[in-house]
């Protein structure tokens, strides 16, 4: 493997005859390849569940703004144009994006052309649709496959520019980074890069006096104003939340090695040490020629991300993506010399079936991709053992259709017909609102004001909408309201959570729970109430209220997989007006145990709103699983507690998974 870092020179060899032969052979094979993928994908696209972005960006879309709280207009803006022209379907969506990722060949091609062989600039082209960074876009309709589409049109611009000096590629230059922009903030990675090469770079500081430089510079400008001014007349929203609120220094080297692994992986080995030897060559030993810009986007995109690994509380692992297209028109020479240096017959069929273990790789993870999918379409009827694998959050959202609608008929029925819906949070909101019903536009939903809505600044939207808190007890004062919310896995623990709930205590009273529904593979739960909007919301605490549960389960979360001979220790809150006395565990309907009750741990203090229970502070209880009363297998776990008068409530069932 040491002998992959050293691939540029090249010792006379016997002649070997080119890989599928003529560049004509290359095209059908390009063709042949193109063409699976997209049946593939638009497979894929079919069975896979609608991800909160696409609804994120056709609401946004609904709303026509200069800007969205997260991101630029670009993408919002397209799906109005989609949804307008081909109505209320995520498909049409999913089309446009597969259309994007289908021309990302071309686009390779384009960038490749000036700086290679007309063969090597084809085997780009093939290895953008081999590399599963590039080739699995297309499936849902997000921002990635544009992102790459115009960064490799701008490298080829920008590439032809420097050559030539001409007006036209300056233009077009400046025309890909303005829509890049427009798509996502992260288009400003190149940007950088490019800043980045004009000062570090001999051949990139003459670019400084070259009036081309500042034609790209002012027309990429346009594509930013929009989101500068909505962005300046909203506070900064989008500052807020990607600067202030996302960040948080967290310096390890693990999660920087865990990033580099996860790029290795994703991109295949063959290539990414390929692309390593690129970049190093274009930095290094083509420093004088235009196609060392290439190399200074593709490391200051990757180290760019990396230094994120240890000031960002997650890291996408998409985000880096963009930082291997421009390495992929060396990838091709490399591979051939790295080939051509065998010194024997072995040697060069080990080499070449090394080199043949990128495309195996990369279908293995598009087939892992696509059953994992598949997994997902059909979690109800996997084995239980095989959802300790779903670890997405992207739940069949449209299983909820006929809770609503039994939710919504008991509001009427309460309350009148006047009725309205509301969720806890924008990402919980647009999975009910697109596509809802499919082709029926208009359904939409309040929000409750969400801790997480603060924190991405999606509340800022929802303000402007006249779809937030204030807005809906404006409108519904007396009212009712059937409210669908995504229960906190631990909402007592919760300062941010607690806030929130308690302020729905004040603004809504006749609070009435109506159902959970859990959706598969069930380590998810939405929470609906129906209930009446205050005319005048109260100024203090109103408990108890039904919002917070009497009978509360911290661990096991739910969904939780644990082993039959499990020993941990698990926990919760109880409380009652008249008194709890004691709390028992259930597991499939039966006792298995009674809990220690009554504690009060100085690491956890239970809030004040419980006061109401005589027995308070003295509200947790925590409890062990006795040996044996665990089997393999899916179990429906809650707690049972017992009042001072003998009477007993249940906690709501959830799921639990032993090993």
């Amino acid at each position: 493997m040491a002998e992959l870092y050293d691939l540029n020179e090249r010792p006379a060899l016997a002649p070997q005859k080119p890989f599928l032969g003529s560049d004509d052979n290359v095209i059908r094979a390009l063709i042949i390849v193109s063409t699976v993928l997209v049946i593939w994908k638009f497979y894929v696209g079919l069975i896979s569940h609608v991800i909160w972005e696409e609804g994120h960006f056709v609401l946004s879309g609904e709303y026509f703004a200069l800007g969205y709280p997260d991101i630029p207009a670009g993408f919002p803006w397209l799906a109005r144009l989609v949804t307008s022209v081909f109505g209320w379907h995520v498909l049409p969506l999913r089309l446009v994006a597969l259309l994007i990722a289908t021309a990302m060949p071309l686009a390779v091609y384009f960038m490749a052309t000036p700086i290679v062989s007309r063969r090597n600039a084809l085997w780009a082209a093939m290895i953008a649709l081999l590399m599963p960074p590039i080739s699995l876009n297309g499936t849902v309709f997000y921002p990635e496959g544009a992102l790459q589409l115009l960064l490799a049109l701008m490298l080829g611009s920008l590439i032809r520019a420097i050559q030539q000096d001409r007006l036209k590629w300056w233009a077009l230059t400046g025309l890909c980074a303005a829509l890049g922009l427009l798509v996502h903030f992260r288009f400003m990675g190149p940007g950088l890069a490019v800043v980045v090469f004009m000062l570090a770079n001999a051949q990139g500081r003459t670019l400084w006096r070259k009036p081309g430089v500042w034609l790209t510079a002012g027309i990429a400008l346009v594509g930013l104003v929009p989101s500068l001014i909505y962005n300046a007349v909203n506070a900064w929203p989008a500052v807020q939340f990607h600067v202030l609120n996302r960040p948080k220094f967290q310096p390890d080297f693990g999660r920087i090695l865990g990033y580099v692994e996860t790029q290795f992986a994703l991109c295949t080995p063959v290539f990414f040490v390929a692309m390593v030897v690129a970049a190093k060559n274009a930095l290094i030993r083509d420093r004088n020629k235009p196609e060392s810009l290439l190399g200074y986007q593709a490391v200051v995109i990757f180290l760019f991300y990396g230094l994120q690994t240890i000031v960002n509380k997650k890291i996408m692992p998409h985000w880096p993506f963009m930082a291997f297209v421009p390495l992929l028109p060396f990838i091709p020479d490399l591979l051939e010399n790295f080939i051509a240096r065998a010194s024997t017959l072995g040697n060069r069929r080990l080499r070449m079936g090394l080199i043949a273990t990128a495309p195996v790789l990369a279908l293995a993870i598009g087939i892992a991709g696509t059953a994992y999918q598949v997994a997902w379409n059909h979690s109800a009827e996997l084995p239980y053992a095989l959802r300790e694998r779903n670890s997405l959050k992207n739940e069949n959202w449209s299983l909820l259709e006929p809770a609503l609608a039994t939710a919504d008929k008991s509001a009427k029925e309460r309350f009148g017909p006047d009725i309205v819906w509301a969720s806890n949070s924008h990402m919980s909101a647009v999975h009910l609102e697109f596509p809802a019903i499919e082709g029926v536009k208009g359904r939409r939903l309040y929000t409750l004001d969400d801790p997480n809505d603060e924190l991405t600044r999606f509340v800022v939207a929802r303000q402007q909408w006249g779809l937030d808190l204030n807005a809906l007890t404006a409108k519904q004062g007396g009212k009712g309201v059937m409210m669908a919310v995504l229960e906190p896995s631990y909402l007592y623990h919760e300062p941010e959570q607690m806030k929130m709930y308690s302020e729905l205590c004040r603004r809504f009273e006749d609070i009435e729970p109506f159902r959970i529904v859990s959706l598969p593979p069930y380590k998810m739960a939405v929470d609906f109430y129906t209930a009446r909007v205050r005319a005048t919301p109260l100024t203090g605490d109103a408990s108890p209220c039904a919002f917070f549960p009497q009978a509360y389960i911290a661990h096991p979360e739910r969904g939780e997989f644990i082993n039959a001979d499990d020993a941990g220790n698990y926990f919760g809150i109880a409380a009652d007006p008249k008194g709890v006395t004691a709390v028992d565990v259930l597991l499939d309907g039966k006792v298995v145990t009674r809990a220690r009750y009554g504690l009060d741990p100085m690491e956890f203090r239970v809030p004040d709103l419980l006061k109401y229970d005589p027995n308070w502070p003295k509200l947790q209880y925590d409890f062990q699983f006795p040996a044996g009363s665990l089997t393999s297998g899916e179990h429906r776990f809650n707690i049972r507690a017992t009042r001072a008068d003998g009477t007993t409530f249940d906690s709501a069932p959830r799921t639990l998974y032993v090993r």
